[in-house]
């Protein structure tokens, strides 16, 4: 009877393993994976990143570096494995996004039924941008998936009541937090649906209470889990950087700076690109309230608290939109159950009680949004080089080049080429805000004496600074333009060398 059981186990295991590696199979063949030269320019930001911490650089103390270090490391150590490609790195992120896609099934199947989970996972993956973010180098959905694991180990101790899925879910979110910190949100949330979302215990748990009980309950475990993973992974990382992570981020010059993303502008614009899953969540969130679904209330929280902190922040942008997705499309899960209960004679949604008939809906469903995601290109489908011409200068003058100085670092990467350290994360928001100067940048160039320079982001900032101008003439020759003035490349000269 074990060894049967057992079998039962491993079947199941490799069943939703197989699950996984045909969703990741899915996205790879209809989505530019391997074409596409850059999705977002935080790609080049988190590659050369990875690349420079493979070399021995550390963060923080040597790279600077405003992100927690965990997809850092971890990246460093799949190319360790893999090798140094674009490809290998979006196939990571794309693991990431099946994981996330299967927590989030196992979540509602449990407390929604097979039917409802499967179309309200449907609606999810078919959301605005998520599987071009799913394919995109960037620490988003590696951190969302992180939590959404931790949400379901949560779910698999109201299960089965056993303290070990309470202890992993703890240090699952916590390695959430240590890839991007925004879903530290989530931390009162699950603190809440621990509990059931209920503020008092039980009669019969208070006759219990002792010193024991209370340090060893499942809430206080969970959070000296957390508390204990985020701090131990901070410390072995040095990731303790007030001014890098956080200051950098919310510090006064950030926020005042970031005037371009208007909060209410944008985030009515990213509900409208799932205006059809946002009416479903609608009347599944009339239907958590009338029918006090009180494991409802946890999805509905989440959008209310994420659209509040969203409001708030500056800048908004698009890849933050997984943030209201999620919970959008987990409300949803709660009007197709609803629409389903409305049938005649109701709608088990138990995938095993199901006669054909009732199958052609989910079915026909299913393939209508799947050929949806095949039919709907990636938006956008990803920015070509600026200028192959400079791609190929870069790789013509690689053997004698020990550093490229770039602001667009993912020409460095594909080259294999380090860039100084200190400058790795050269974004919009650092810039802006003052927190990189042009002495401090002019320093940096005298420091490692960059072999070639690459400028194809900010060209117009760094052409307009007299500084920069005048050290570049001295010390490097123009080797190409484009038409536009968009993209530049120099070589250092002999003489400077």
């Amino acid at each position: 009877m074990k060894i049967l059981l057992n079998m039962t186990h491993l079947k199941n295991i490799f069943f939703h393993l197989l699950i996984l590696f045909l969703y990741v199979g899915f996205v790879l063949a209809i989505r530019p994976v391997q074409q596409a030269f850059e999705f977002d320019y935080d790609e080049g930001l988190n590659l050369i990143k990875a690349l420079l911490y493979s070399q021995g650089f550390s963060l923080y103390t040597q790279i600077w570096n405003d992100q927690p270090p965990l997809f850092t490391v971890l990246l460093s150590y799949w190319f360790n494995i893999f090798g140094y490609s674009v490809f290998a790195a979006r196939v990571l992120v794309i693991l990431f996004s099946a994981l996330l896609i299967w927590s989030f099934y196992q979540i509602l199947g449990f407390s929604l039924g097979r039917i409802p989970a499967l179309v309200a996972t449907l609606f999810l993956v078919t959301s605005w941008l998520f599987l071009r973010l799913s394919i995109s180098v960037m620490i988003g959905i590696p951190s969302l998936s992180l939590a959404m694991l931790s949400i379901y180990l949560i779910t698999l101790y109201k299960q089965h009541r056993r303290r070990r899925f309470i202890i992993l879910s703890g240090a699952v979110l916590a390695v959430s937090l240590q890839t991007k910190l925004f879903t530290v949100f989530l931390i009162p949330l699950m603190l809440f649906y621990i509990l059931n979302f209920k503020l008092r215990e039980p009669e019969e748990s208070k006759s219990k209470d002792s010193f024991s009980t209370l340090v060893f309950s499942p809430l206080i475990l969970w959070l000296i889990v957390l508390a204990v993973s985020y701090l131990g992974i901070s410390l072995i990382f040095q990731a303790f950087n007030y001014e890098q992570l956080v200051q950098a981020h919310f510090g006064e010059k950030v926020q005042g700076q970031s005037t371009t993303f208007n909060n209410i502008e944008n985030l009515p614009y990213f509900l409208y690109q799932d205006y059809d899953y946002v009416l479903f969540a609608f009347i599944g969130s009339l239907a958590i309230l009338f029918k006090k679904q009180r494991a409802g209330i946890f999805p509905l929280i989440w959008l209310v608290t994420a659209s509040l902190i969203l409001l708030k922040h500056k800048p908004v942008w698009y890849h933050y939109y997984p943030l209201l997705a999620i919970p959008i499309c987990w409300l949803a899960g709660y009007g197709v159950a609803l629409v389903i209960n409305l049938f005649p004679n109701g709608w088990n949604s138990n995938l095993k009680s199901l006669n054909f008939k009732k199958l052609i809906f989910p079915v026909l469903a299913t393939a209508l949004l799947i050929v949806s995601m095949i039919a709907i290109p990636a938006k956008p489908k990803g920015r070509p080089p600026k200028s192959l011409e400079v791609m190929n200068l870069v790789l013509k003058h690689k053997d004698s080049t020990q550093w490229i100085f770039t602001d667009r670092p993912i020409y460095a990467f594909y080259a294999g080429l380090p860039v100084p350290p200190e400058i790795a994360v050269m974004s919009d928001k650092r810039l802006k805000s003052g927190n990189l100067t042009f002495d401090e940048i002019i320093i940096v160039l005298k420091k490692y004496r960059p072999e070639q320079i690459v400028l194809a982001r900010w060209i117009e900032t760094f052409k307009s600074n007299s500084q920069f101008n005048t050290y570049i003439d001295e010390n490097y020759s123009k080797t190409y333009q484009d038409d536009k003035g968009t993209v530049e490349h120099y070589l250092l000269k002999k003489s400077s060398s």
